[in-house]
């Protein structure tokens, strides 16, 4: 980015058009809606930069869109069961940055049939047989977050069932 007092919003739009990280080195008074939009598109994470004031459903949603992880610096008002749904439903590996509160066993099911390591961050009392073989049938590396007292269960039905497919 240019140095110096003289940027203009030219200046700015042109630098987090290039790199959405930009963002953090760009002065508050230049952190426009406008700005901040195009560094999340560029970068969901630059959300990370975004004033707190500016962080709207729809610049958070652009952002998340463009990178999952963009959630975990979304405003917590916003972190609705509602939206976090359409989050993780998009995603699966997100449900890391879905407030535990608004973990449900639907909501975990929906996660890991997405993203089968996401089970690492499902709640322990949540993790069920149905959902920790419905996460190693999607990715076996998700054998390792099921609990002990389930892991042969799980590898020997997830096995059963790829024998019959």
């Amino acid at each position: 980015m240019v140095a110096g007092k003289n940027l203009t919003k030219d200046d700015v739009l042109a630098a987090v058009r290039k790199c959405g990280c930009t963002l953090e080195y760009v002065p508050e008074d230049l952190k426009t809606a406008e700005v901040c939009l195009t560094a999340v598109r560029n970068e969901g994470w630059a959300l990370e930069y975004v004033p707190e004031k500016l962080k709207t459903e729809e610049l958070c949603r652009e952002a998340i869109r463009q990178d999952g992880s963009a959630l975990e610096y979304a405003p917590e008002e916003l972190k609705t069961a509602e939206f976090c749904f359409g989050i993780v439903k998009q995603t699966g590996w997100t449900l890391e940055y879905v407030p535990e509160k608004l973990k449900t066993a639907e909501l975990c099911l929906l996660a890991v049939r997405g993203c089968g390591i996401a089970l690492e961050h499902v709640p322990e009392k949540l993790k069920t047989t149905e959902i920790c073989i419905e996460a190693v049938r999607q990715d076996s590396w998700a054998l390792e977050y099921v609990p002990d007292h389930l892991k042969l269960k799980v590898a020997s039905q997830v096995e059963q069932q790829a024998v019959k497919t």
